[in-house]
């Protein structure tokens, strides 16, 4: 079969080969035929070696990137329930999993969630990691359908992937959403609902934002890339009635392990975050990281929310799966607005409809 992968930890080294038919999945997994695919910038860390201790500690080669897709379910292993070969299902998959840039992955249960004939292939392929890291990133600062109770929150990063969808989730819950983006994507955000929007470029505009809720999603690789962007004012500011809460995707955890190791890397890390924790709770505010996990029933919610005709598509590009590679390289995810998806379409065998 036909996979996108890489041979060693390398910019720019994404490619297609052919591997391995897999083998029928293992009790408590699912066999996906892949319908389509996106881009999260997770993986275009994850080929320079980021990571590498805790995603690959024997370094085995070749790697098959992808974190979430949608795809239809070829065979069910032992012991799971709930599911039908030909179902369609939304996937998303920390780097811990196999990648979905293939014709046919097997992945745990947690990873996979069925989905509604309302919700599109496109849409699906591309909302799944990106969209649960955006629901835990809102769920991180206490922003959820049941406490959103007209709340005000700022975005940094708001037009990327996860920002794109963390604006539908809060606006759609009735929050006040501000949002930072290159002026480029201003009309972007204020179409998925955004009350405001301010160039991060411009200091006297990010000067002024004042809400006591902040997320930080801008791209570690991003040019208004700095740690923990926006969290010295908030800090300065006098708490209102529900407290100070901050939140950030952006973290030094997966940094250290790669320079120290696992023990050492997640040791520092840890120990980084609880004095960030206490420096934070002094001046009376909540300081979280926002570390993927994969939640099937979340994952559902996700894909029951995307199905609603009222709610608005984050996809802004659709492409072929063979145009993956270049963008992938390129570094698309990290420079484009909402999510860019890769659909299989043609490329898919007759054959490989079954196992």
């Amino acid at each position: 079969m036909k996979a996108c992968l890489i041979e060693r930890y390398s910019s720019g080294g994404l490619h297609f080969d052919n591997v391995d038919l897999l083998s029928s999945p293992n009790a408590g997994e699912i066999q996906v035929k892949m319908l389509g695919t996106s881009i999260n910038p997770i993986d275009q860390l994850v080929v320079t070696g980021y990571g590498a201790p805790l995603f690959n500690p024997k370094s085995k080669f070749p790697i098959i990137l992808g974190r979430d897709g949608v795809g239809k379910v070829l065979s069910i292993g032992a012991g799971v329930k709930g599911f039908e070969v030909g179902q369609r299902v939304i996937i998303a998959a920390s780097p811990r999993f196999p990648g979905t840039y293939a014709e046919i992955v097997n992945l745990p249960l947690a990873c996979v969630a069925p989905i509604s004939d309302g919700l599109s292939d496109e849409l699906a392929a591309g909302i799944g990691y990106a969209g649960l890291t955006a629901w835990q990133s809102l769920a991180a600062v206490g922003v959820t359908e049941a406490t959103a109770n007209k709340r005000e929150i700022i975005i940094n990063g708001a037009s990327g992937g996860v920002g794109s969808i963390a604006v539908l989730l809060a606006t759609a819950w009735g929050v006040k959403v501000i949002g930072t983006a290159s002026s480029k994507n201003h009309g972007w955000l204020t179409q998925l609902g955004c009350t405001d929007v301010v160039d991060y470029r411009n200091a006297a505009d990010m000067s002024r934002l004042d809400a006591d809720v902040i997320v930080n999603l801008a791209s570690p690789r991003g040019d208004h890339h700095v740690r923990d962007p926006l969290l010295p004012e908030l800090l300065q500011r006098p708490s209102k009635e529900k407290g100070k809460a901050y939140a950030t995707t952006v973290m030094p955890l997966l940094e250290k392990v790669t320079d120290n190791g696992l023990v050492l890397g997640i040791v520092g890390g840890f120990s980084g975050l609880l004095k960030s924790r206490l420096s934070c709770a002094l001046h009376g505010t909540r300081y979280s990281w926002v570390i993927f996990k994969e939640n099937q029933e979340r994952l559902r919610l996700l894909a029951e929310f995307f199905a609603q005709p009222s709610i608005a598509s984050v996809v802004s590009e659709s492409h072929a799966i063979d145009a993956l590679p270049d963008a992938f390289n390129a570094g698309e995810a990290n420079t484009s607005k909402g999510k860019q998806v890769y659909m299989w379409g043609s490329w898919h065998r007759d054959e490989l409809v079954t196992i």
